[in-house]
Parts: C-alpha cells; structure tokens; sequence
C-alpha cells in the first residue's frame, strides 16, 4: 500500500523538472516489464466512482477519465443576451466578484489525505514508486495593458508522477491525478495505470547512440541535447511488455522543440521497408514491415495532401498541393503492439520512384450547433503521425456532431498568411478569422509559431495577427510555450492580448507541448459535446481535461481571453448550440485581462 504525507509538495514552478531529469543514466542494461492488467478493472471503477461520490467514467479500453461540471469552476451570473455576427444567441456572463472572494481551495494537507484513497483503490504496482505534486488552477485577471491584478487559486489537484526501476515514467499510460473543490468534493478524476511486474534486464543504448537516433527524426539544424532515459507508458489498449525508452531533447534557436521517443533496447522496434512512386500527381506506395511485436498499426502522410487515416499496407492518392510547392514526401510511421514506433520517408520530386528503411523512434507520449458553424485546421509537421492524429481526430469529431471543416492544410500547405491580419496582407478573413474554432499543431516559442512553407514568411508573432474581427471565437494552439510567462510577470498578456479583437479565447501552453501518440485534437473535440456519462464541457474545460488526459505530468496549460466593462468574459463558453456561449469582447471595449492556468 502506498502512502503520501503533506511534506511532498510540488507546485507549478517545478514544470517539466518534475518529469523528467536533464541527464540520462549511463547504465548498460535496464529491465523490461510485463503487463498484468490493462487499465482500470470494472471492479476498480466501479469503487472510484462509490469513494468519490462521481459517475463511473470507465470506458472500453481501462481508462478511468472524469470531468465534472464544477471543475475549475469561475462563479459567473448572467447579465445580458443578444446575438453575434452570424445571429446565434450569446449570454453575457460576468464574473461574480463576490463569490471568488469568497472561494478557500482544499488546504494542500488535505487534499494529499484524500489522494491516499485514490492510490489505494488505483492498486498501484509495487515497481511504480509514486511521487505526488499538488498544484492549484488558477484565475489571474489583469488591465487592459497586462497587468496583474488578482491571482486566484480555484481547486487543489494532487497529480501523481511515477518512477520505474528508479527512472522517470511518463505517457497516456501513466496517468493518476484528482482535483477536490473546497469541500473536499471531487470535480476531475484519471486513472489510466495498468499492472506491471519486472522481467528480465536487456542491454540498453548508451545516451550517445540514443542521441544520434533522435537526430533521424528531427530535421537538419535542430539541436540534440543528451536524451532522458526512462519508460513511456503508452495508450492503454493490448500493451504485453515495456521496455526502456529514451526521450529526445531537441532545440532551435528558438528554444525547445517537441520531444519525441526512441527505443533504448536495440531490434526491439519494428521495421519498415517502403516503396513509392510518383507519376505527374498520382502517387503509389508501399510497405513490408517485420520486427517488434505484431499486430501492426500502419500510418501514412503526405508533405502536400491531407490523408485521412491511411493504414493499410498501401496507398495510392492524388498531390493536392496549395501554392507553388511542387516537391513531395511520403511518410509511413509503423507502432507494434507495445506502443513502440519507427518511422520512414521517402523524397519524391518529381516522376520516378524512391524507397526508404525505418528508422527506430517517431512516436509519442504516448447535439448540433445551432447555426453557420465552421472549423479550420493548419498543421506544419506533416512527418509526425501524432500531428497528423490530432488534425484527424479534431476533424471526425466535430465531422460526427454536423460540424463541417472548412480548410485542412497541412505541412506546406500550411501558411502563416492564413493567421495574418488582411491590414497586413493577410488572408485571415478566408482562413482563420473566418471559421469558429481553429485548430493549429507545430512548432512555437513564447514569441510566436512556426511554418514550413514561407507565404508570406515562416512565422506569426503577435504584431502580425488580430483574431476575431470577423469570426473566430476559439484558437488553439498545439504548440510548445506560446503561451509561457518568461518573467514571472504574467508577459503573454502583454504579447499576445493585441491580437484578441473579438477573439473569445487563445488555448495553448505554458510549458513545452508533447508529441501525443494518438494526436490531442479529437480529445479535445469530444469533451465539446454531451457523452454517456456527462454533460458538454466549457471550450476552456474541455482544453485543460484533453492537457489532463494526455500531456505528461507537470505540463501547464493556459486559457485566456479578454474583460468587458461590468467583467464580463468568456470564461463559461460552451462550443455552439451546447450550453451559452459570451458576445466578442473588442479591443477597443476591452477593460482587462483574464487567464486560466493549471498543472497536468
């Protein structure tokens, strides 16, 4: 039985330190470990959901994922109605100051108390050491200009990191966290623990070779740090045995880049060998896979054409390229049945064929709107099959609730002129300002996000954007620190609050953002409607409880918008046509600030 006391406190300030360590261990040989229980029991559900007093939100694959409707919450009263650009209904709610004042989050004692009882029904292996961190989601409202006014603590969360074998563990698979409202009431809950008991030791790589297997699947430039050797808990799904794993520490000029995996036990990823062939536009190709541990899941895409969940041994489709882009790369990324992933590219410049062997590495850590609604997508890492995953989830989620994609582009399709201002040259009145809700996936730093192709250039920077004067209520950024506070100063008000003329809400993340086998954006789109179990979550609930179920712990992420006279905000939007949904709040009517900043 596993215990915590209330000496062992982590609060948002560790970040990604908590996660992972900065060296790897220079051991020759780590154990693996066999899967005894995938996921959560019905039995184990079942007494969650009778000790937290919640529904049992057990689904098909083990995993134990609540969200409840107090989550987070911000006391909101209602002070007006009317109707947007497009004359869908809104409600204007104001936060209710003297509720806040009033809100005393759960002592952090406490909260560790009751967390003993999550980790005595969760069963916990004995191999997993668990290390608890206590971190609070915060409301933080500033002026117009950016600057602090209040910082208001709203719920106590205990999430929980585990080591394994004395290295550090993460992935969807290792997931135990809860977060108790004042009264000790549990509002969010996940458990996605499986049952593990040692094996045998294997040879492992030495950091060096680990490092030289991150370059391959990074592109030429970005920098590699020494990998943290440790174990990634993949999805839960038929996962048999774990090994050891490194995780790559890559960076640009710009700052850290997202990390990616590769397996630290030589021959135990499976092999790919593929062949393709381009005539004009028409492209065929072809795989052969071998190694690891069978089945396979096959995954293909395309620098030029958005493919929608490609996994046969074969593809064939037509380049749909944007623009003057006229090279082409087909990518396969292959994971066995332990999650684990290798990935091959083949160059196709023109008519003629190319093939490629698989190189260990590439995956990750693991009711109808009511009115003309629309969504976009652009993401900019097209070779990454986690980045493919959340454009395709995001799509067939919103797909399975009437809700239409009007543009998907990926890789170089993608252009930064899509989110630029049409004062500045622009196209964001076709693209990104003409849609609802946007969801972007790539590279980014505190100062902007990056892309591929160069229409107009690589980059947006907040001077470039000016988001919501048209349409766009919600932007999502995939995306590593756009949203970081540099100075401890609360600076992405600062940075980014210019470009929130209308905009309802900017979702994106402190810390780093990981490459999510399985992609983030369908997770993120199903918490926007009604399931078995519970009702829609708020656009900015359903951002935090996709961070919660799938970013390692310790990542922070953020949600932030803008305060109209009286304090009304769009705190409590709910997606269209599922709950009630705030007005633009314009720059020019704008008061303040608001942010909503919480720890995985």
């Amino acid at each position: 039985m596993n215990r915590i006391t209330a000496s062992v406190l982590l609060g948002a300030g560790a970040l990604l330190a908590a996660v992972l360590p900065a060296t790897a261990s220079a051991a020759d040989t780590a154990p693996v470990y066999h899967v005894t229980q995938e996921g959560v029991s019905a039995d184990q559900g079942a007494r969650l959901a009778a000790a937290f007093n919640i529904p049992n939100a057990l689904d098909k694959t083990g995993a134990f994922a609540y969200a409840g409707p107090n989550f987070g919450q911000v006391p909101l009263r209602r002070v007006a109605a009317g109707k947007d650009e497009a004359g869908r209904p809104t409600v204007s709610q104001a936060i209710d100051t003297k509720a806040l004042a009033a809100i005393r989050p759960l002592p952090d004692s406490d909260a560790l108390d009751r967390a003993n009882k999550l980790l005595d029904i969760a069963q916990v292996s004995p191999e997993l050491k668990p290390i608890p961190s206590v971190s609070h989601t915060k409301l933080t409202l500033a002026d117009k200009l950016g600057r602090k006014l209040s910082d208001t603590p709203l719920d106590t969360a205990v999430s929980f990191r585990f080591e394994l074998g004395g290295l550090p563990v993460s992935g969807q698979g290792a997931k135990l966290r809860a977060t108790f409202a004042g009264d000790g009431s549990v509002t969010q809950l996940s458990d996605t623990l499986r049952g593990l008991e040692p094996g045998a030791h294997v040879p492992i790589w030495l950091p060096a070779q680990a490092q030289q297997a991150c370059a391959k699947l990074y592109a030429p430039g970005v920098r590699q740090g020494t990998p943290t050797l440790g174990y990634v808990l993949p999805p839960l799904g038929s996962v048999q045995t774990i090994y050891p794993s490194y995780t790559c520490n890559p960076s640009t000029a710009l700052g850290p880049q997202t990390r990616r995996v590769v397996p630290a036990v030589d021959g135990v990823a499976p092999k790919a060998v593929i062949k393709a062939s381009r005539v004009g536009q028409a492209i065929t190709a072809s795989a052969s896979v071998s190694g690891g541990t069978a089945p396979y899941r096959l995954s293909w895409s395309s620098s030029s054409t958005a493919l929608v969940r490609q996994t046969a041994a074969k593809v064939a489709y037509t380049r749909k390229p944007r623009g003057k882009y006229t090279g082409e790369k087909v990518t396969l990324q292959v994971t066995d049945a332990n999650g684990i992933s290798s990935t091959a590219s083949v160059a196709l410049p023109g008519t003629g064929s190319a093939s490629a062997a698989s190189t260990p590495g590439g995956g990750g850590f693991g009711a109808l709107a009511v009115g003309p609604t629309d969504v976009g997508i652009e993401q900019t890492v097209d070779e990454w099959q986690c980045a493919q995953d959340s454009a395709i989830g995001f799509k067939a989620q919103m797909a399975a609730h009437a809700i239409p994609t009007a543009f998907d582009w990926r890789g170089y399709s993608a252009f930064e002129k899509d989110f630029k201002d049409v004062t500045k040259s622009g196209w964001d009145t076709t693209y990104v300002d003409n849609v609802d809700a946007q969801w972007y996936t790539g590279h980014g730093w505190p100062g902007g996000f990056t892309f591929k192709s160069s229409v107009d250039d690589t980059s947006i920077v907040p001077g470039d954007a000016r988001w919501g004067d048209r349409d766009l209520e919600w932007l999502q950024l995939e995306s590593c620190q756009v949203l970081a506070d540099t100075n401890g100063k609360w600076d992405y008000f600062s940075r980014w609050g210019g470009t929130m003329d209308g905009l309802h809400m900017l979702n994106g993340f402190h810390t780093n953002a990981f490459c999510i086998g399985g992609g983030t954006g369908g997770r993120f789109a199903q918490y926007l409607f009604p399931d078995w179990y519970r009702g829609p979550l708020t656009v900015r609930n359903a951002w935090a409880q996709m961070a919660i179920d799938k970013e390692p712990s310790g990542v922070v992420y953020r949600s932030m918008g803008n305060i109209a006279p009286g304090g009304v905000t769009n705190i409590g939007d709910y997606f269209w046509g599922q709950g009630p949904t705030g007005p633009d709040i314009r720059l020019a009517n704008r008061v303040g600030m608001w942010s909503i900043t919480g720890t995985v």
